[in-house]
C-alpha cells in the first residue's frame, strides 16, 4: 500500500467500475510518469465532464446541449422510438449504422427490491413523447390497482 497523494488516486480509481485495485494501481503508477501537460489535459476533460455534460431535454441521452444530435437529426425517422436502459446501449445501436429512428433513454431498470420503480424512471416521458396517457395507478399510487 502507497501512502499520500498516491493513495488516494489509487483509491479513487478503485472505486470506479470495472477497475479493480490492481487496474487502479497501474493506472495511477502511469499517470505519475506522464507529462505535466499531460496531466492537464486530462484534469481539465474530467472537469468538462462535471460541468459540459447534460441530458438531452427529448430522450434523457446524454448531452452537450439541451437537445442532443440524434433528436436534432432532421434525417432520423421520428415515427420510431427504440427503448434502452442507458445511454451506452445507444452506442452500441449506432455501431451498426442500420438504425435510424430516435431513441428514449429510461435511465435505469425497474428494481422494487431496491426501489426502482417507474417514477425513478424515464417512464412518464416516454408515454408523453408517444401520446399516451399514463395512469396514476401505473406509477404507484394508492388503491391497489395494476402497477407497471
Amino acid at each position: 500500500m502507497f501512502e499520500g497523494p498516491l493513495q488516494d488516486v489509487i483509491d479513487e480509481f478503485s472505486r470506479l467500475p470495472g477497475i479493480g485495485p490492481k487496474s487502479a494501481q497501474r493506472i495511477a503508477l502511469h499517470l505519475l510518469n506522464e507529462e505535466s501537460e499531460d496531466i492537464e489535459r486530462f484534469q481539465s476533460a474530467l472537469g468538462r465532464l462535471q460541468h459540459g455534460v447534460t441530458f438531452c431535454r427529448i430522450c434523457h441521452n446524454i448531452s452537450q446541449e439541451d437537445v442532443c444530435r440524434i433528436c436534432a437529426d432532421s434525417n432520423r425517422d421520428k415515427s420510431i422510438i427504440c427503448v434502452v436502459e442507458e445511454s451506452k446501449d445507444i452506442q452500441v445501436i449506432e455501431r451498426t449504422a442500420e438504425y435510424r429512428g430516435r431513441y428514449h433513454v429510461l435511465g435505469g431498470a425497474l428494481d422494487p427490491l431496491n426501489g426502482i420503480g417507474p417514477k425513478e424512471l424515464n417512464v412518464t416521458p416516454l408515454v408523453q413523447r408517444i401520446g399516451g396517457a399514463l395512469p396514476d395507478v401505473a406509477l404507484g399510487a394508492k388503491g391497489g390497482g395494476p402497477s407497471l
